[in-house]
């Protein structure tokens, strides 16, 4: 399943807490590399892109 049929199927709220916790990935307290800090926050955009849709 495409990652955007993933967010579509997801609740609002889900959503709202998988953003949470792409968000903490991207912070300087976690010992990812750049690479991956980059990819969670590259999620997280599209999540919001998601929850924006929704609320537009």
């Amino acid at each position: 399943m495409p990652r955007s049929e993933n967010l579509a199927d997801m609740s609002t709220n889900g959503l709202r807490d998988e953003r949470e916790a792409c968000l903490l990935l991207t912070t300087d307290d976690y010992a990812g590399s750049e690479r991956v800090k980059e990819f969670h926050a590259d999620y997280a955009d599209r999540i919001s892109d998601e929850i924006d849709r929704r609320t537009a």
